[in-house]
């Protein structure tokens, strides 16, 4: 057997033998072309357009990959279903309803009109009016109206009113709830009284079982990596008897990744002797309910690429060096943000710093995003000083950090807090300016710095809320959802990047391209970290990791990208002051390594291209393939460009493992059983030395330094020529008689060997953008490398082939990269 199955049925390795590839086949690679990651980033968003179809008995709503039906007679949803890659993730098995004691709102016996308020691209919105009847026949008939606003994010919030005609005692319960079936694993429930961080989560139970809440319930959610769905309320718990339940995942079906459950929150839940919950007939009841879901919107190829550095600053370099922006570019970076440039749209002293940084930042290929608060406000800020002097401050006022943020290093950052849910002009206040942001500069985005639906005003009179404990969820979604829909009108390629701690809560975060969900965090086991964290995928957005600085469990970066290059790529965030620790003394425990792994584990991502890859991962792979030691992951990203593969094998051990990767299903991978393939060694630089249907060598026993991890990649060889192994991204490659030529791109000032394996053929000269440039042969492995500065344009990189087969290049022996000398050695045991 070969590294990949049946040697007879697909292929094996290549040989190295006197320092040449042979017996490989003929792989011609000329019609293939890659597009740029830069051009990649900049690519228009896909489609969020919402459309709304009316039928006699039905309006349908259509997004991008859900779709509900609403019933006109009661204006219940009768139906929702949520697709990915074309196929359906979640179906409701019954219709979304509102049940109070005997009166079911998606009763047949309802009766009721339900009209279309507003279409559009952005969202609809049905209005109904009608009566509920109880199904038993024993009340009076119960008047109530619903408004019902469906958002092309997904979203969906009913504002209900029950306006019985004299006042009507509630003894058991108002209870929303909805039944799914889907691909779902895991529950979360957020408490309206905490911010989502503490929010109670897990794996669904067995079939039969259920998850109960006796808390305050403000929303209760279902997900995994392929599909997500929540319910929330801003009711919910307003009366409950001690110990009955205020929220429920009652499942029916789990096996096979696919379950049957029921979503339950309870407004009202009462035991049969507790006094009843009285509803009057001059104020009646109105409350809000709400569904959020995922996948829903489609992928942006650029997704796994979103590597984002943060340039925080403080009092004495508030702005970065052109160069140290340029630092972080040649990391393999793509986004950068400014973490205390001010209020959007108006850069902090000193005049024209800002100007020179964004440009700069897009010189060097990356995105700009603009970092601003959910919750807070510049003091400085012209809005915030007219509410002060006005003496209306109250109107917006906040409560979180105490009412006033301040970073003791940077005096600058004085921050008030705000309240989430203002109703008093405070969003449109925050759209201005980030409209007046897109007039002044060519902004590619935001990255909103805690964005928590946090429960501390208490000004809930003052500002409507519906509660004294009140978590503003609904008011931030749709300020999120507002804040993207100006952002995308304004650049279509448009990213939104959050900070939500641990807090993955659907109608919070749906509106955004990317979560950083960490401090530093260790974030446990790798299983425990996919089964959570994984739902980010479900939204077709990125996870990120944010390194820290003082936490003593901070996710040092050699574990860091375990976790990342095994669960998608394109995670790991860096900053300022872990980058430049001489320059910035905040952080602690920064290593003199620490970049190296930055280095190269960001640098394989960006060669590989992920924006043009599929990757099979460990969780749920285990019947492609399989590494053989305990606490040894692999994962295996599919170039669906070049047919190639990037291989992360990671150590989660707090010792060094010795691990063997195993394909059991090669088809399933889609090689070539007509080509032959080779595997590299990404850190120590070698080739496998295998032969006919040998196993490879490189795989066979991979030695992996604890909480480390090891990348191999592996292409087809073509026979007779000269092919690009590793060193940048290939975007073209040819082969002629007598000349091997590629188009290779990486960050541009980037100095980095680039490595080819020549099969059949010598070669005389090679040249770098038309010169000469200086490259060597290895003899111990027959690969050609040399160091090539890389421009900002894909350089053009020409090899001379000599009709003798004789290499005619100087010999030097190509050692193992930086990383593998200097770090992995360390830490061996």
């Amino acid at each position: 057997m070969s590294f990949w199955g049946n040697a007879s049925m697909f292929f094996s390795m290549v040989a190295v033998v006197t320092g040449m590839l042979c017996g490989v086949c003929v792989a011609e690679e000329s019609a293939k072309t890659s597009t740029p990651i830069a051009s990649v980033l900049r690519e228009p968003l896909p489609p969020e357009r919402l459309t709304c179809t009316e039928t006699d008995g039905e309006v349908s709503i259509e997004g991008p990959a859900f779709s509900y039906t609403v019933d006109k007679a009661n204006g219940a949803i009768a139906s929702l279903r949520v697709l990915r890659d074309g196929k359906p993730v979640i179906e409701s098995a019954g219709p979304a309803d509102v049940i109070v004691d005997a009166y079911n709102m998606a009763s047949r016996e309802t009766e009721g009109k339900t009209s279309i308020a507003y279409q559009g691209d952005d969202k609809a919105v049905l209005v109904t009016g009608g009566v509920l009847k109880d199904t038993a026949g024993q009340s009076a008939p119960m008047p109530y109206t619903a408004r019902t606003t469906f958002f092309n994010d997904g979203v969906v919030v009913a504002e209900l009113k029950l306006t019985p005609e004299k006042e009507f005692a509630v003894r058991e319960c108002i209870r929303w709830q909805l039944p799914i079936r889907g691909r779902l694993a895991s529950y979360l429930h957020k408490r309206r009284d905490e911010n989502g961080d503490k929010s109670a989560s897990g794996k669904l139970p067995a079939a039969g079982k259920a998850v109960r809440f006796a808390n305050l319930t403000s929303c209760l959610q279902v997900f995994s990596p392929e599909a997500a769905l929540a319910l929330f309320t801003d009711s919910g718990s307003m009366q409950s008897s001690e110990g009955l339940d205020t929220a429920v995942v009652d499942v029916r079906e789990n096996a096979e990744g696919t379950a049957s459950l029921t979503l339950s929150q309870y407004a009202v839940h009462l035991a049969p002797t507790a006094a009843p919950y009285i509803l009057s007939a001059s104020n009646g009841l109105s409350f809000r309910v709400g569904i959020s879901l995922a996948p829903n919107r489609l992928p942006h190829r650029r997704a796994q690429d979103l590597r984002m550095f943060t340039w925080i600053g403080d009092a004495n370099y508030p702005y970065p060096t052109d160069e140290e922006i340029w630092e972080a570019a040649r990391l393999g970076y793509t986004v950068f943000q400014l973490h205390r440039a001010g209020t959007p749209g108006e850069p902090r002293p000193p005049s024209g710093e800002f100007d020179r940084v964004l440009k700069t930042v897009h010189d060097a290929g990356m995105l700009y995003v603009w970092e601003e608060n959910a919750d807070l406000l510049y003091t400085i800020a012209p809005g915030v000083v007219k509410m002060k002097a006005e003496g209306k401050w109250s109107l917006w006022q906040g409560f979180n950090y105490g009412g006033r943020y301040t970073a003791p290093m940077d005096p600058y950052c004085d921050l008030a807090a705000t309240c989430l849910a203002s109703p008093n002009g405070l969003a449109e206040y925050r759209l201005q300016y980030l409209d007046r942001m897109m007039d002044r500069y060519t902004v590619d985005g935001i990255y909103l710095d805690d964005d928590l639906a946090y429960a501390n005003c208490t000004l809930w009179k003052e500002h409507g809320h519906p509660q004294q404990v009140y978590d503003c969820l609904i008011e931030l979604h749709e300020m999120n959802w507002r804040r993207r829909e100006l952002l995308r009108a304004r650049c279509p390629h448009a990213v939104l990047i959050s900070h939500n701690t641990t807090a993955l809560v659907l109608p919070v975060i749906c509106d955004f391209d990317g979560h950083l969900y960490g401090e530093g965090y260790g974030f446990g086991a790798l299983e425990t970290y996919w089964d959570f964290f994984g739902m980010i995928k479900s939204l077709n957005a990125q996870n990120q990791i944010w390194p820290g600085s003082k936490d003593k469990s901070r996710c040092k970066a050699s574990v860091a990208y375990n976790y990342d290059l095994l669960t998608g790529g394109g995670q790991f965030e860096y900053m300022d002051w872990r980058l430049f620790p001489e320059k910035f003394p905040h952080a602690e425990g920064v290593t003199a390594d620490e970049s190296l792994y930055v280095k190269t584990y960001n640098l394989a991502q960006y060669y590989f291209g992920l924006y043009e890859s599929t990757a099979h991962y460990f969780a749920n792979s285990a019947e492609m393939f399989a590494t053989s030691t305990p606490l040894t992951y692999a994962t295996v990203y599919c170039n669906h460009v070049w047919r190639d593969y990037l291989v992360p094998v990671a150590n989660m051990a707090d010792k060094t493992q010795t691990t063997v990767l195993t394909i059991h299903r090669p088809a399933s991978l889609g090689p070539d059983p007509d080509k032959r393939y080779v595997v590299y060694d990404v850190n120590a630089r070698t080739l496998s030395a295998s032969s006919g249907a040998a196993r490879s060598d490189s795989l066979n026993r991979i030695v992996i330094p604890k909480q480390s991890l090891k990348v191999f990649y592996i292409r087809a060889a073509p026979s007779n020529g000269v092919f690009h192994l590793w060193g940048g991204k290939r975007i073209s490659e040819t082969s002629q008689a007598d000349k091997f030529t590629a188009e290779i791109q990486a960050p541009a000032g980037l100095e980095d060997a680039v490595i080819l394996a020549v099969s059949g053929r010598g070669i005389k000269e090679i040249m770098v953008d038309g010169k000469p440039a200086s490259f060597f042969l290895d003899r111990a492995t027959g690969l050609v490398h040399g160091t090539v500065t890389f421009t900002a344009q894909p350089i053009r990189l020409e090899a001379i082939l000599s009709g003798d087969g004789d290499t005619q290049l100087p010999k030097k022996s190509l050692t193992p990269d930086r990383l593998t000398s200097e770090c992995l050695a360390r830490m061996s045991d």
